[in-house]
């Protein structure tokens, strides 16, 4: 579950971006690594957050992924979620504790 491509994307993550919940949760159980950082350092969180996916990034956070992880650039969920338009996911991460 953590093979990746040219650009780091693992199942997991590609899940995410997609916003296939379903597949994440799946992914999850068979222990796929959560806070797993592709070649520019996001996460699935991030991606979720990037691409407005709220009930992953839900499901996500209720599974422990690291908030306020860092991506190669210093972006945070929290951070690429304000840059990419998304308030009600800006929301959700503050209200979770994120920095």
């Amino acid at each position: 579950y953590e093979r990746s491509g040219v650009s780091g994307l693992t199942l997991l993550m590609g899940a995410a971006n997609n916003g296939h919940e379903r597949v994440v949760e799946l992914l999850l159980q068979r222990g796929a690594e959560i806070d797993k950082q592709n070649r520019t350092g996001r996460t699935a969180l991030m991606l979720a957050a990037q691409q407005g996916h709220e009930r992953v990034l839900e499901l996500l956070l209720h599974r422990g992924a690291e908030i306020n992880m860092q991506s190669i650039d210093g972006g945070t969920a929290l951070l690429i979620a304000a840059y990419s338009g998304r308030p009600a996911v800006v929301l959700r991460l503050l209200r979770a504790g994120a920095d």
